[in-house]
């Protein structure tokens, strides 16, 4: 209706979730990152949280458009706690059944299936949307599904989309053995009110129209009615537009937006905050100062308030830098998230993944240094001696989880490059020593050489290559 008025290309705050659209702030644009990170990190499970309306679909969505040429990615979108099995509704998002089979013959479609794509080097990857909904049982089913990882090759990843109530759900006491297996998640937030402006003015630019349609008064109006909320501020703008559209208005001011929130939330179904300002503002004269405030630049913000409203129009060696800076201060999570959003430049990778392991280091968390740490080794553009610190570190943080052998094939290859490298041949002679142990629980021994050779092999071919 607004379209031609506004010479928009299409509708800017449609409520349809589409990916085309989708804002990359800082709180997507790490989630995101952490939800990339982990398909190609091959974690077994990944999962992703918020309230309704935060855009989580929409990420999926770009997930998969720009996964789904490398990988099989089925969606689940409708199942629930109260239907007996989930794999049939599996069957039918990869597309591979539409009937009611049996069972067994079910499973055996699906074992079949996963085998046939990890022979083309392809993996599945299922994503469930709404996955609060499935209930402790089914998500057991899917938890057993995951075992159909023959423990040399990751065949199936599965990304859980859901509602706090997911998060909830997995911390249960019945539910350690599912969430042990859970290496990303990420609780989406609602975005700030320097976000929610920047939010509005993409969309409109996507859209083909003129950031500055919205007054930054407009802006912060829309963003106390919705709280941040991305499906919010979609519904208050686009009535916005139909009642600029309608007083053949050219810009949206906070008037605007109040006259058009408070018939709007007159039915008392929107759920909208700060409904008692509307009433002052909608009938209140037309403030012309307000015409004046010129529309700010999406620039960074200070580092001091990075953490909190970061702009992701920043470059990544930006990102990375503001990164180092809270990773100085402490402030480790952060930092990570930081460290995720630079890594959209696969060329900063290596030196990227090396400094979240290390964050993860010093927060103790061995097992996500770990996977870290393994992403970065696997650039093939990173020279060898380059290597040697992130080797050294994997390798106590293998000594650190129980992962001993691993560890001495590690101290082994930086000895074989630099024999006087830190206290590589002590580390050497202890590992030697102690009691030979088994193969950390879920990775054979095969695996866990498979990888590190696969490492060795990308350096070596990098390096024969550079030299020609």
């Amino acid at each position: 209706m607004y379209e031609a008025f506004y010479q928009f290309k299409a509708k800017p705050f449609a409520l349809l979730p589409d990916s085309s659209f989708l804002y990359p702030g800082s709180e997507h644009q790490a989630a995101y990152s952490l939800l990339e990170y982990g398909i190609l990190s091959q974690a077994p499970f990944m999962v992703l949280t918020g309230d309704p309306g935060m855009g989580k679909t929409s990420l999926l969505q770009k997930l998969i458009a720009e996964h789904g040429s490398k990988h099989k990615i089925g969606l689940v979108t409708n199942a629930r706690y109260d239907i007996e099995q989930l794999l049939p509704w599996i069957l039918l998002s990869l597309g591979l059944s539409t009937k009611r089979l049996d069972p067994i013959e079910a499973y055996h479609i699906f074992s079949e299936f996963l085998s046939q794509e990890s022979k083309r080097l392809r993996r599945v990857i299922l994503i469930v949307d709404e996955a609060q909904s499935l209930g402790a049982e089914l998500l057991e089913e899917l938890r057993l599904l995951s075992n159909m990882n023959d423990g040399k090759t990751l065949k199936l990843q599965i990304v859980l989309s859901g509602q706090p109530d997911l998060h909830t759900l997995l911390q249960r006491i019945d539910m350690t053995q599912f969430a042990q297996r859970i290496v990303v998640d990420y609780h989406l937030k609602p975005l700030s009110e320097s976000d929610t402006a920047n939010c509005i003015r993409h969309r409109i630019r996507i859209a083909g129209g003129q950031p500055s349609l919205f007054t930054n008064k407009a802006c912060a109006l829309v963003h106390r009615l919705s709280r941040g909320n991305p499906r919010l501020i979609n519904q208050v703008s686009d009535i916005a537009l139909t009642y600029g559209y309608a007083e053949q208005a050219r810009v949206i001011t906070s008037k605007l937006v109040a006259q058009a929130a408070l018939d709007r939330s007159k039915g008392g179904i929107l759920p909208l905050a700060s409904k008692e300002e509307l009433v002052g503002l909608a009938a209140a004269q037309e403030d012309s100062a307000e015409l004046d405030d010129p529309i700010p630049s999406p620039t960074l913000t200070t580092l001091s308030e990075e953490s909190a409203h970061a702009y992701s129009v920043s470059a990544p060696d930006e990102d990375y830098a503001r990164a180092m800076v809270l990773k100085e201060e402490g402030r480790l999570r952060e930092a990570v998230e930081r460290f995720h959003s630079a890594a959209r430049d696969k060329s900063m990778w290596f030196k990227v993944y090396s400094q979240v392991g290390l964050c993860y280091v010093k927060m103790k968390e061995h097992h996500a240094a770990i996977q870290a740490f393994r992403t970065a080794l696997e650039d093939p553009t990173v020279l060898q001696q380059d290597t040697l610190d992130v080797l050294y570190v994997l390798g106590r943080s293998l000594e650190s989880v129980g992962r001993a052998g691993q560890a001495l094939e590690v101290y082994q290859h930086i000895n074989h490059v630099t024999p006087t490298f830190r206290d590589v041949a002590n580390r050497l002679l202890e590992l030697q020593r102690a009691p030979k142990q088994s193969s950390h629980k879920g990775e054979s021994a095969t695996e866990q050489h498979s990888w590190f050779s696969s490492v060795v092999g990308n350096v070596q071919r990098f390096l024969i290559g550079s030299r020609k």
